[in-house]
């Protein structure tokens, strides 16, 4: 496997990146941030993990990345990023004393949700000698961690009283917001009312509300419109590979999938069947865009097929139309429905452009947690 190798060389299945698509996507996410002022982009790194293409996001104008894996962050700080929330409670004192010795390296900053990890995180960061940023996460919607909103003043005051951390902000996930785009506006907007009061009353109370940072995919263009705010960091991050389920959403159609599986077709045993090489091991099937249903991938320029069958290491369609011209040993590539679970099942990227490899990137963020 070598760089400027064609396609026809890959070794198949294969995780391809569209290096046009992608940056493409990066960078009209990154110039529509750049010209507003309501709010900047923050973006998650759940789905693609690879310092290579956050630096990228970084210099499309985001000011900085969250995630939820310390080990990711190890990864990211050692590769010279710095401004990083984790967007999930850490527990167990090793884990903390990972991220407290991180935090001496970069702008690290974890949440919190109560008090006693808070204390944990005090005492563990003072032993090492840090000062650990935290940032009080609001419950914004069932299934999602969080303070409730007229708790938060009080657990901000524990927070301050405590030495070698400094309180930096809020952040929160609307993890059920969804459905058309002007439902999601109005929902969104009403929530961020909320943010804004609370804001204002921590700051009434002498509490500096450094930074804020909430929305995600579905808000991207949303929360730089509200006008109440003007520093939210949105953590939109599908956009870089813009999975068919995320295309379809209405407002993110404008981002092109970027992520496919390269496979082969392996048999036509029926003028109706095509089977081919790639299964549940190297695509994943993955809930909808609620989290609610099941879906599985859909084949790139292929038409005229009822669904993707997946089994654990092949793949099986029905087609249509009998005199389908798929051929044995052809190449053709499926689109899955969520890229970030299919990402993680494999050791490297190869990038494409023009039908060439144009480089290869290991994998290095599978399976840091």
């Amino acid at each position: 496997m070598h760089i400027g190798m064609s396609m026809e060389e890959i070794e198949t299945p294969a995780l391809l990146i569209d290096l046009d698509a992608m940056e493409k996507n990066i960078e009209t996410m990154g110039s529509y941030y750049r010209s507003k002022k309501g709010a900047a982009l923050r973006p998650h790194q759940k789905g693609h993990r690879l310092p290579q293409i956050a630096k990228k996001q970084i210099s499309a104008g985001a000011i900085g990345v969250s995630m939820t894996s310390p080990g990711l962050v190890e990864l990211y700080v050692n590769s010279g990023i710095e401004d990083i929330l984790i967007t999930r409670q850490v527990y167990g004192r090793s884990k903390i004393a990972r991220l407290c010795g991180l935090a001496r390296h970069g702008a690290v900053t974890m949440t919190v949700d109560d008090i006693t990890n808070a204390r944990q995180i005090s005492e563990i960061g003072r032993s090492l000698g840090s000062r650990v940023n935290v940032a009080v996460e609001i419950y914004a919607a069932p299934g999602s961690c969080g303070v409730q909103m007229g708790d938060v003043k009080g657990l901000v005051g524990e927070i301050t009283k405590l030495d070698g951390i400094h309180f930096r902000g809020l952040w929160w996930h609307e993890l059920t917001l969804s459905g058309p785009l002007l439902k999601r506006r109005v929902d969104h907007f009403a929530f961020l009312d909320e943010i804004v009061v609370l804001k204002e009353s921590l700051e009434d109370s002498g509490f500096d509300v450094e930074m804020l940072s909430g929305g995600h995919s579905q808000t991207w263009s949303l929360t730089p419109e509200y006008s109440g705010l003007t520093d939210v960091g949105v953590q939109a991050g599908n956009y870089v590979f813009s999975d068919w389920e995320d295309h379809q959403v209405e407002g993110q159609e404008v981002f092109e999938p970027s992520l496919t599986v390269l496979t082969r077709c392996i048999s036509r045993p029926r003028l109706d069947e095509a089977l081919f090489d790639a299964g549940l091991n190297s695509c994943a099937n993955e809930s909808g865009t609620d989290y609610s249903q099941v879906v599985g991938p859909r084949f790139k320029n292929l038409t005229g097929i009822d669904r993707v069958h997946l089994r654990e290491e092949m793949a099986y369609i029905n087609c249509k139309n009998a005199d389908s011209e798929i051929k044995t040993g052809d190449l053709f590539e499926l689109i899955p429905p969520h890229g970030d679970t299919t990402a993680k099942m494999h050791d490297r990227y190869y990038g494409i452009r023009n039908g060439k490899v144009e480089v290869i990137w290991p994998n290095v963020g599978r399976g840091l947690l």
